[in-house]
């Protein structure tokens, strides 16, 4: 099923890369493959041009890897196509993306200071990887207009699985997080970032934490078993709904005390229709929404505070625009392999 569910991401990627790509570009992109090509995943790249597809096979791979022109970096299987951040010396990071329009996907990377980064770069997709034992999972600094999706991770330590500092329209969707410090951090990221659909398990510490971060959208979360659900601090004006915030110690937090002292106000925001484990209202009239609020501070309160948990996001929902992907994508590949001057 990973398998699968990795083949389908492997061929969305290679479309995105053909549909987005200029006239000129498209005619002229290769596909490099590695180690038959080259014998390291950064010689690929430095002999690379704009728009080409570098596809890695199975194996461990000692690098960190800097991309800096845009392409489509693809591993041949999450479990067995390993970028090894080299610890314990020194600032590492398996992937570094430092440029617009690039596409990672299909790499389990471990070790290092964080496990992909992304840095001043706009128009990326990061999906179908796994991050392990690193201090960050995945790291966005004043990068915008990103999608983070599908994937998955494990044993992050004193940092985040997914953190933005100063990331503006970020879609953070579909990932899986278990056994980190902190889940999801926004950090002065404010203005239409969207976290949903992720799952986030066993977070010692906050599961969401936003931090000075206005206007952002957090809906159909999973949260279980975390030290806090939500963490608000000195930000306003998000929205928070249909999520489920299970045998969190403290569903949420706001830490207002502390932003008194510099002088903020409190935080406000939109937050309906959550479920919330601890809630102990009633629901007479049976229609799935407790007859009294939630309530979280002087500030903050679910109105609407659901009585049962929100099922998943029905998969079958999202099966066929998929199909419709890969199909374009075996045709692409189909025209490809008749086209002069391409790899055997």
């Amino acid at each position: 099923m990973r398998q699968g569910v990795g083949l389908l991401l492997v061929l969305a990627f290679l479309t995105a890369s053909f549909l987005f790509l200029p006239a000129t570009a498209k005619a002229e992109s290769k596909t490099i493959i590695v180690p038959e090509d080259y014998d390291s995943i950064q010689e690929a790249i430095n002999n690379a041009s704009e728009g080409d597809t570098i596809y890695v096979k199975k194996g461990i791979y000692h690098e960190n890897v800097v991309i800096n022109k845009p392409l489509s970096l693809i591993g041949e299987d999450v479990d067995t196509t390993i970028i090894d951040g080299n610890p314990p010396e020194g600032y590492r990071v398996p992937i570094n993306i430092k440029c617009d329009n690039v596409s990672v996907s299909g790499f389990k990377t471990q070790y290092g200071y964080a496990g992909i980064q992304v840095g001043g770069a706009n128009y990326c997709i990061i999906s179908g990887n796994m991050i392990a034992n690193a201090q960050f999972g995945i790291r966005l600094s004043q990068s915008s207009y990103n999608n983070i999706t599908g994937n998955v991770f494990e044993s992050i330590g004193t940092g985040s699985a997914i953190r933005l500092i100063y990331s503006t329209q970020n879609l953070i969707n579909g990932n899986n997080i278990s056994s980190s410090t902190e889940g999801i951090q926004l950090v002065q990221s404010s203005h239409n970032n969207t976290v949903s659909e992720n799952t986030i398990v066993n977070s010692t510490d906050h599961a969401i934490r936003l931090d000075h971060s206005d206007g952002n959208t957090i809906v159909g979360n999973n949260m279980t078993s975390s030290g806090h659900g939500i963490s608000i601090y000195v930000s306003n004006n998000n929205t928070l709904n249909q999520n489920n915030f299970i045998n969190n110690t403290i569903q949420i937090s706001t830490n207002e005390w502390y932003a008194q002292q510099w002088g903020y106000g409190y935080s406000n925001n939109t937050i309906n229709q959550n479920y919330w484990s601890d809630y102990n209202g009633t629901d007479n009239d049976g229609d799935g929404i407790g007859d009294t609020p939630y309530i979280i501070d002087e500030n903050n309160q679910d109105n609407n505070p659901l009585v049962n948990v929100i099922p998943e996001f029905p998969s079958s929902i999202i099966l066929a625009p998929v199909i419709v992907t890969t199909l374009l994508a075996l045709f692409y590949l189909k025209r490809r392999r008749k086209g002069p001057g391409d790899r055997a």
